[in-house]
């Protein structure tokens, strides 16, 4: 009987899934220009696991827990903001991080949501690079006399 009240315990413990330590995350951080954030500080409060971004606003954690993790990037000693990742059970999870620009961040110390003023601070660099093409080019075109209409 003993025999197989051990048989019956180790068929058990085979059959039940294994701790889930294996998941990896990576990714790149970004700031508000899409341009890699070298140096930027990574990291994953709740497991206190830190990285820093390469040259490339590369990071990477290995042997997570499965499950959904939040990420934190610290850019200065006041600057953080954070994301969060599902990392799998076996294999890798890819979490890009884009950073709202400091502007959109002020509005959102307002009370503005920050993706609507990241949003109206890129449209009003859009108008401010047209508005200056439409200006180089008049004063590149040829000059024409005003007409005098004093009399």
């Amino acid at each position: 009987m003993n025999r197989i009240a051990i048989l019956a315990s180790a068929l058990a413990l085979s059959i039940m899934p294994a701790a889930a330590h294996a998941g990896d995350l990576s990714g790149t951080v970004r700031d508000s220009a899409a341009q890699p954030v070298a140096g930027a500080q990574v990291s994953i409060p709740a497991l206190g696991a830190v990285t820093t971004t390469d040259a490339d606003g590369n990071y990477s954690f290995s042997g997570l827990d499965a499950g959904t993790h939040r990420i934190a990037v610290d850019l200065a000693a006041d600057v953080r903001q954070h994301a969060s990742a599902s990392v799998p059970e076996t294999g890798e999870a890819v979490r890009n991080i884009f950073l709202y620009s400091s502007a959109a961040l002020d509005h959102a110390r307002d009370g503005l949501n920050p993706v609507e003023a990241m949003l109206a601070e890129a449209l009003m660099a859009q108008a401010w690079e047209e508005a200056s093409e439409m200006t180089t080019r008049a004063m590149a075109s040829d000059a024409r006399p005003v007409p005098d209409f004093a009399g």
